[in-house]
């Protein structure tokens, strides 16, 4: 997995990843030495906690993805089979361009996942 996700860290714009569980669990990161891995899954959990009962009291399904962006950057939070990866975004990143690149690592996660 780490493989991949070396990958994606070097996708213009990208400052980051994690890959987590649904629990808020991590599987595998990626990110800066001055970011908590388990803190920022803990988080994420929480947050996919939060988008779940949403999705469920507006029947809208299964998250598929998320994405918050602000100044000096933001998030892309993207269900990868069994599990979500969260893409920590810096200011220069393209959310609409960003979210195409993000595609082919979500189902090479997917897929890696399910074997």
């Amino acid at each position: 997995m780490q493989d991949i996700l070396g990958e994606l860290v070097r996708t213009r714009g990208v400052g980051g990843c994690l890959l987590l569980n649904h629990e808020g669990l991590v599987i595998e990161s990626m990110l800066r030495s001055d970011v908590d891995a388990q803190a920022l899954a803990a988080a994420v959990g929480e947050l996919l906690a939060a988008i779940a009962e949403l999705s469920r009291g507006m029947h809208l399904g299964r998250l598929a993805s998320f994405s918050s962006f602000s100044e000096q950057g933001g998030i892309v939070l993207s269900a990868a089979g069994p599990a979500h990866l969260l893409v920590l975004c810096d200011a220069s990143a393209n959310p609409a361009l960003l979210r195409l690149e993000l595609r082919p690592f979500i189902d090479r996660i997917a897929e890696r996942l399910s074997l």
